[in-house]
């Protein structure tokens, strides 16, 4: 007689890779202090803040359509609101640059987390523009969404002129 599997050892094995995969994966962009003391709600936000960063570098529409939520509202820098449809063309017209982002903190309020940061833009290896940043997520249907963004930023009155 043939032994029937253990599909709760199968199942725990899956998700226990799957929890170590995307543990991986974020290590790669998240410094380790920050994931050795975040939450597994707050590595899932910054893996979704991380997913928004490599759609935009990629120019993804379809990726970064899975993010914003439907409501999704953006205050940049220079104090301009845009809405999601002006998001997702945007990002096709991008320039090169890239972005990393650093000092990044995760705070939870009901289904709302609140990430805040700084978001340091650079072209060709030259910085040009350092951000402070607030990003809101919405947890809906067991996925965290962008409802909201907003920049601030940082330094040289000049260096915002030039990126704009």
């Amino acid at each position: 007689m043939a032994k029937k599997p253990n599909v709760r050892a199968f199942a725990a094995n899956n998700a226990t890779r799957v929890l170590l995969g995307l543990t991986v994966l974020l290590a790669a962009f998240v410094p380790a202090a920050a994931i050795a003391s975040a939450s597994p709600k707050a590595i899932a936000v910054l893996g979704v803040e991380q997913r928004w960063l490599t759609a935009t570098a990629r120019r993804d529409e379809r990726a970064l359509g899975t993010i914003l939520g439907d409501d999704f509202v953006h205050v940049n820098y220079l104090g301009r609101m845009t809405y999601r449809q002006a998001e997702l063309a945007a990002v096709r017209r991008s320039k090169p640059y890239t972005q990393k982002t650093s000092e990044q903190t995760v705070d939870f309020t009901g289904d709302a987390a609140i990430v805040r940061g700084i978001n340091t833009i650079a072209r060709a290896g030259k910085t040009v523009l350092r951000l402070r940043y607030t990003d809101v997520y919405a947890l809906r249907n067991g996925r965290w969404v962008a409802v909201s963004a907003q920049e601030t930023a940082i330094g040289n009155p000049a260096a915002r002129a030039k990126a704009a």
